[in-house]
């Protein structure tokens, strides 16, 4: 994890640096799932580093009986670049780290994404603000592509914003159909509240839910796997200007028990966002 540990510090380190020197304003998500419809002016350059945590539990020993709990952790850097006032494009590197059976962690390198947003007005001209946002993403073990309609509607302090998410992923696109190419149909729609105390701090609640429809597998385990899974939770945002930082911690909604080994969702999911405008 000493790979997080850099990234984040360098960030903070530049981000503090760049508030200092000016004021200029970056374009901030109140929220840390859930994109609003505000997107980068024409020529601005804004970086932003994602860190999610997902504790789970996993066998104590490759062959032992007892389980331990070991997080697993997706960290992500984009860089995004305003090609006009309505219209951003964007760009991943995707790093994860999956637990090993004794509780290890290593990072590796899991794929890219491509990706364009863009809004049709001006944040409050139309009865309620709408955006599009497409992705591609080229991963290790999978192709996919992804599509949101973004909708937000502002009430003095209080900012609604959903993403209305669905994918299709493709699993080893290049090997034979005996080997891969397995798609999946999954949506993973978001919705929350941020309330503006001051421009600088906007607490919040946001929900979201992911999964297969249908939920696919062999087996009764598999199928509830890979099945829809609700998360809720509290969020806050704070905002120096040309850096900003969001973060929540959502609860399970699926189930009260301990994960067992091999389940892929923990009983929270913790996810950061760091953003600074370049």
């Amino acid at each position: 994890m000493k790979v997080t540990f850099i990234s984040s510090a360098s960030l903070v380190a530049l981000a503090l640096a760049a508030t200092i020197s000016t004021t200029a304003e970056a374009t901030p998500r109140t929220l840390p799932f859930t994109y609003p419809n505000e997107t980068l002016q024409k020529g601005q350059f804004e970086g932003e580093l994602y860190t999610d945590a997902n504790p789970l539990r996993v066998p104590a020993e490759p062959a032992g009986t007892g389980v331990v709990w070991s997080p697993e952790y997706v960290v992500t850097s984009e860089l995004e670049y305003g090609v006009t006032d309505h219209v951003e494009l964007g760009f991943y590197q995707v790093l994860k780290g999956e637990p090993q059976p004794g509780g290890g962690n290593s990072l590796e390198f899991d794929g890219l994404k491509w990706r364009v947003r863009g809004r049709f007005a001006e944040p409050g001209v139309l009865p309620i603000d709408i955006g599009l946002y497409f992705e591609l993403e080229t991963m290790h073990d999978e192709i996919a592509f992804e599509g949101k309609v973004n909708l937000q509607k502002v009430f003095g302090p209080v900012r609604w914003m959903t993403n209305l998410w669905v994918e299709e992923a493709i699993e080893h696109p290049f090997d034979s159909k005996a080997h891969g190419r397995a798609a999946h149909f999954i949506i993973n729609p978001t919705m929350g509240f941020s309330f503006q105390v001051t421009p600088a701090f906007q607490p919040g609640i946001e929900a979201w839910v992911r999964g297969e429809i249908p939920a696919g597998g062999d087996t009764a385990e598999e199928r509830r796997n890979n099945g829809l899974h609700g998360f809720l939770g509290p969020s806050f945002h704070v905002n120096f200007g040309r850096f900003w930082w969001s973060a929540a911690v959502y609860k399970h909604l699926n189930t009260l028990h301990l994960p067992a080994a091999g389940e892929p969702y923990g009983p929270l999911w913790f996810r950061s966002v760091l953003g600074l405008e370049i």
